[in-house]
């Protein structure tokens, strides 16, 4: 009996400890009590509730070592001021400073500079628009126990599915790969990368969000930082404060314009959670609203799926975390736009971009099955709809019978008419062949994933030395399904 009152169970150090975490929402009512040695804070984070029976705290533990044990039945929350710490700050003349004054007299801080104007500081140049955030050397590892965390924390909160072992045998790769990566120098460079042909990412495909997931799911603190400094990168360096956007890749951070269909917030959201860090937070809401302020705009041929679904899933990830209409609407047109562009006769959705020179319709599966179908089920998971359902059902199904056909590589695309496929080009060492498979179901995914030719073609992806590194690793380990 006593033991189902535990609400919270972690390893720590002599050194302060600061992270958010879900907790059962009794806590909310019933308090709680440090069971081991140490001084416990809490607060409720401004989030909505992952789940019906949890909530998002901030937990704030000081003079604590080895196991700590946190159980329901105890003192309130302690917003500023409390047994642990002491909160306080200023912001002046763009210059936000935030202090943590731990009891045992240790002192953490943050100084957030925003410039209005063209501005170098230590041989660089900050343009109007960013950030300049410095904190004292420890702050950034205030949040290392929740990795340690056990990983049902992040299953119930739908940040990683839960493990069947199925994609194993490729995640220790992808570690190799992610600690491969090499940020760009510099203060403006930090948390953020460069691919071919001297392209800044601008994280292109969530890199905060596939560092964050590969370090939950292998207990990894330095992956865990990796993220943590890709979240400040965006929430610092990439927004345009004229439309809210992230500005996209291109040859320097913030040259490139902005556009819903190369934005992502889910990783700048989970990592601001995780660090219990509200500028992060107030990013990806920001985001969010930019977002849905943005609808797709191209027309003919230059309509896009990826402007259509990438807003979609980024949308419904945010609806997660907050209770927000004006999100909520510009979600439901956007799904209700895809819904109707499916097409019963070739089983997919088609947007312009199909409607290339050639017979038929060019099926870009690795954008149905990793974009539009992945959206769809977000929306659907929210917004029970039938039909939308059946769609999706007809599309997914589809998508297997392309993919198992038992040939070498994976289908990334192919030309569709009524009835008949041709035109077919299967990869292997593809990042596109991931994404291929985030939409389907468990049961077909360990039909077709253990296939040897499937793990053959999956094996070794990205190349450690590839100049595309940063943007496939983003690729593949955002994607659930390879931590099944």
């Amino acid at each position: 009996m006593w033991l189902a009152q535990i609400a919270l169970a972690f390893a720590a150090g002599e050194a302060p400890v600061r992270f958010g975490t879900p907790v059962p929402i009794r806590a909310l009512a019933e308090g709680l009590a440090l069971r081991t040695p140490g001084c416990l804070q809490w607060r409720p984070l401004p989030l909505r509730p992952p789940a019906a029976d949890r909530c998002w705290i901030e937990v704030m533990v000081v003079g604590a070592r080895g196991r700590v044990r946190i159980d329901l039945g105890g003192h309130g929350p302690s917003a500023v001021t409390g047994p642990a710490l002491e909160q306080g700050g200023a912001c002046d003349d763009g210059v936000d400073y935030r202090e943590w004054r731990w009891i045992d007299g240790t002192v953490d801080w943050r100084r957030r500079t925003h410039f209005s104007s063209a501005t170098e500081v230590g041989g660089e140049v900050f343009t109007a628009g960013e950030f300049r955030s410095e904190e004292s050397a420890a702050l950034a590892t205030r949040a290392d126990a929740a990795v340690a965390l056990p990983r049902r924390v992040w299953e119930q909160v739908g940040l990683l599915p839960r493990d069947s072992g199925l994609a194993a045998p490729l995640r220790a790769h992808l570690q190799q790969a992610a600690h491969a990566l090499r940020e760009l120098p510099g203060t403006r460079g930090a948390g953020d990368y460069a691919r071919s042909g001297g392209v800044v990412t601008n994280l292109e495909f969530d890199t905060a969000l596939g560092l964050l997931r590969l370090a939950l799911a292998l207990g990894d603190v330095s992956l865990w930082q990796r993220a943590r400094r890709a979240a400040w990168h965006l929430a610092d360096r990439d927004l345009d404060e004229r439309t809210g956007l992230p500005f996209a890749h291109g040859l320097g951070h913030r040259d490139a314009a902005p556009e819903p269909g190369h934005a992502w917030l889910q990783g700048i959201a989970w990592c601001g959670a995780i660090g219990a860090d509200e500028p992060l937070l107030d990013a990806a809401r920001r985001i969010a609203h930019a977002i849905a302020a943005s609808p797709p705009a191209g027309e003919g041929r230059n309509e896009r799926a990826r402007d259509f679904a990438w807003p979609l899933l980024e949308l419904e990830a945010w609806l997660g975390f907050a209770q927000d209409d004006v999100v909520a609407a510009a979600a439901d047109r956007l799904a209700d736009a895809i819904a109707r562009r499916f097409d019963g006769r070739l089983r997919t959705f088609r947007f312009g971009e199909g409607e290339a020179d050639g017979p038929g319709y060019l099926e870009r599966g690795w954008l149905t099955g990793g974009i539009v179908v992945p959206a769809l089920q977000a929306h659907l998971r929210r917004r029970p709809q039938a039909d939308l359902q059946a769609s999706v059902d007809v599309a997914i199904e589809a998508l297997c019978e392309r993919i198992g056909q038992g040939r070498g590589g994976l289908p990334t695309h192919w030309r569709v008419l009524p009835g008949s496929v041709f035109a077919e080009h299967r990869a292997e060492h593809d990042p596109k062949a991931f994404l291929l498979l985030e939409a389907l179901p468990l049961r077909d995914l360990q039909r077709i994933v253990r296939k040897p030719h499937v793990l053959r073609g999956l094996g070794g992806t990205p190349a450690l030395d590839g100049e595309d590194l940063p943007t496939e690793l983003s690729m593949i380990a955002r994607c659930t399904w390879v931590y099944r």
